[in-house]
């Protein structure tokens, strides 16, 4: 007797609904498992080890649970469909003469997928081959299922307090000093002692230097390589305006004054002619005083030539009583004066040259339209964004506020007045120093722009040859502004590859050749104000100016670590889509599986009492010889192409009597016959 419930009348509902429900809780499963894992970091480590030569990673691991799942899924799911099918087979059967074969290949279908492509078998019953064709695409969802969860490679972001490159601008490395002390005669224990301010250190021009030749800010090295992170500090800043009318026509005309002062003539009554003078495309140069005429770049001589300002920083206070040199001391550790400032004069008209004997006049000509501009030294706050990703380096300033201006400091001494003070408080005021460092940064950007570019332009006129004209003899480039990202700007796109040249045959053949000059449309003001401001966070690169952390206590600073990791995805729209889809055609073959169960009043099964208890009474258009009983293949042809009524059959009784051998039964010779002369009447179906 079988087993509970496959005894029962509705044994086959019982399997297709409970298969059904069973495949739904798998998918239930799966879903709920591969969730579990979406965004998990996929572990490096080996979680199980077989043995000293096999690892299971738990990648590993965790696909073959889900293709665990979804092998249950689309079993549970045939085990469903296939109970449905059975009952539309054994249906189709039973209700309709068919051939031997016929019936083979259906009960075969399940098991040789080749059979589908029987076109007889869809004409003989079309339900139970669509239902065969469910079962055998059942597959294809524990193909898609598993693939649902995949591994993608994704950032994290991890926050720790970090010590962050820093700027301490109280530090001794950015400016050098001239320093001495002398004892005093009456005071035994008494010293004078002085720190003048000498040049910017090495280190500080080296970094001005290489900021300004690749106009970025160097590489700073972050505390991770893929961090982020805000930083907030003082620091210098300039900010760069033009000049007003007035000073602009007073430095102009100073110019002027210059080019018409560096005229050369030849001597007179020659049949050769020439006079030439200087003109000045590019000046840079530090006022002396804060005073409008020590602001001019050139200064006249006694023998009324001029020459250019030499002073790398400016304007520079003095005492106004006596002239003398102003510096920090225990009374007045600060200035508050004009703040420290450099100007730059662009003359484009100056780069052009002049029509024959035209040079004289074009002097006032060679100043006009000129830009000139006057950059001053100030304390700013910054806010910045510093990012780090895979080496890219990303600086983005968030807020700057300009503040006091910063002026020139000569040094510190205890010099003060009449007294040499014993007070060394005012040594360990903070802003004194960032004075001074502030002041070196200027200066060493000062050396970059101070200087000129000039042109010496000739006018000859051989009367004998009857020749007249225009020659630049040089282009001085007294200046490293060229070697700079200055050269950029719009205002410095004035001087070109070959300066100040007349164009003839050969330079236009070549220049038409040659790929045209870029134009630039950023402002030298800008390019300045940015360059500086490069410069400024350019110093947390370098190891000498950061804090002495043994000296004082700098906190850390919150990092935002950015870390790559491989991680579980789980896509689970696709995952629903196959079972949904696998799911609600088994509903579907269930609910007409159900139906015919309540039509046929009973289920049915493949099992071979099933098929012994409906062949008992079956029909067969022929009689069977002794060797078709042994049931090897091949099946013979006049079998397979035999009719077969399944069921009992009253007109076609089979007898059996106590003495036949079993699997012999006896029958009456009129049955063939009747069951021909049954089968010429009606239809038989092939």
């Amino acid at each position: 007797m079988a087993m509970f419930p496959l005894n029962l009348k509705c044994s086959a509902v019982i399997i297709m609904v409970s298969a059904l429900l069973v495949a739904v809780a798998f998918a239930i499963g799966h879903d709920a498992f591969y969730q579990s894992l979406n965004g998990k970091p996929v572990l490096n480590a080996q979680p199980i080890a077989l043995n000293s030569s096999l690892n299971v990673s738990d990648q590993q691991v965790y696909l073959s649970l889900g293709t665990l799942f979804a092998f249950l899924v689309k079993i549970s799911l045939g085990v469903s469909v296939s109970t449905v099918f059975d009952q539309f087979v054994w249906k189709s059967i039973q209700t309709q003469r068919t051939r031997i074969g016929i019936i083979d290949d259906l009960l075969l279908v399940l098991k040789n997928g080749f059979t589908v492509l029987n076109l007889q078998l869809w004409k003989r019953s079309p339900i139970s081959m669509t239902l065969a064709l469910i079962c055998w695409l059942l597959p294809v969802v524990s193909m898609i299922s598993p693939a649902t969860l995949s591994v993608h490679l994704t950032s994290f972001d991890e926050y720790a307090l970090k010590r962050i490159p820093r700027v301490d601008f109280t530090s001794a490395r950015f400016a050098t000093f001239v320093s001495g002390a002398i004892s005093a005669t009456n005071q035994s224990k008494q010293k004078l002692w002085i720190s003048a301010y000498r040049d910017p250190a090495p280190e500080t021009q080296r970094v001005v230097n290489s900021v300004a030749t690749q106009g970025t800010i160097l590489p700073i090295e972050p505390p991770a390589v893929n961090s982020s992170w805000s930083v907030e500090f003082h620091g210098p800043a300039m900010v760069c305006d033009k000049v007003n009318q007035s000073v602009t026509a007073y430095i102009t005309q100073n110019v002027a004054q210059a080019i018409n002062g560096s005229q050369e003539h030849s001597p007179g009554n020659q049949s050769f002619v020439y006079y030439s003078l200087t003109r000045y495309g590019y000046l840079s140069w530090a006022p002396e005083t804060d005073n409008l005429i020590d602001s001019t770049p050139f200064v006249q001589n006694g023998s009324g030539t001029f020459t250019q300002r030499l002073n790398n920083l400016g304007p520079i206070p003095s005492d106004p009583e006596n002239g003398s040199k102003i510096y920090s001391t225990p009374k007045q550790p600060m200035i508050d004066w004009t703040p420290l400032s450099l100007f730059v004069a662009i003359f484009p008209h100056s780069m052009e040259t002049p029509k024959h004997n035209n040079v004289p006049e074009n002097v006032a000509a060679a100043v006009q339209n000129s830009t000139i501009l006057r950059c001053t030294l100030h304390n700013a706050s910054y806010q910045a964004n510093l990012t780090y990703v895979n080496g890219a380096q990303t600086v983005y300033v968030t807020d700057k506020t300009v503040l006091n201006g910063i002026s020139y400091l000569h040094g510190v001494t205890n010099h003060d007045g009449p007294v040499w003070s014993s007070n060394t408080s005012f040594m360990h005021n903070p802003r004194v120093m960032e004075s001074l460092s502030y002041q070196s940064i200027m200066d060493a950007f000062g050396k970059l722009l101070f200087g000129s570019i000039r042109t010496n332009i000739t006018h000859y006129n051989n009367q004998e040859d009857g020749i007249e004209g225009n020659v630049v003899n040089s282009m001085t480039q007294a200046t490293n502004v060229l070697s700079t990202t200055l050269m950029d700007t719009e205002e410095m796109s004035i001087f070109p590859s070959i300066a100040g040249s007349e164009s003839n045959l050969f330079t236009e053949y070549w220049e038409g050749r040659s790929i045209s000059p870029p134009r630039y449309s950023s402002r030298l003001s800008n390019a300045l104000e940015e360059l500086f401001q490069n410069i400024t966070f350019s110093l947390m690169s370098s190891k000498m100016f950061q804090p002495n952390y043994t000296v004082q206590a700098v906190p850390n600073t919150n990092v935002t670590i950015n870390s790559y990791r491989n991680v579980y995805v789980y896509t689970r729209s696709i995952l629903w889509a196959a079972y949904g889809t696998a799911i609600g055609v088994t509903v579907l073959c269930v609910t007409a599986g159900i139906l015919l169960y309540l039509s046929a009043d009973g289920s049915y099964t493949s099992k071979f009492s099933t098929i012994f208890r409906v062949t008992q009474g079956a029909m067969v258009s022929i009689d069977l010889g002794m060797k078709d009983y042994s049931g090897l293949d091949p099946l013979p042809d006049h079998i397979a192409n035999a009719q077969m009524t399944t069921g009992y059959n009253q007109d076609y009784p089979a007898k059996m009597s106590s003495a036949t051998p079993l699997g012999h039964p006896h029958r009456e010779p009129a049955a063939s016959s009747q069951l021909l002369e049954t089968t010429s009447e009606g239809g038989v179906h092939k």
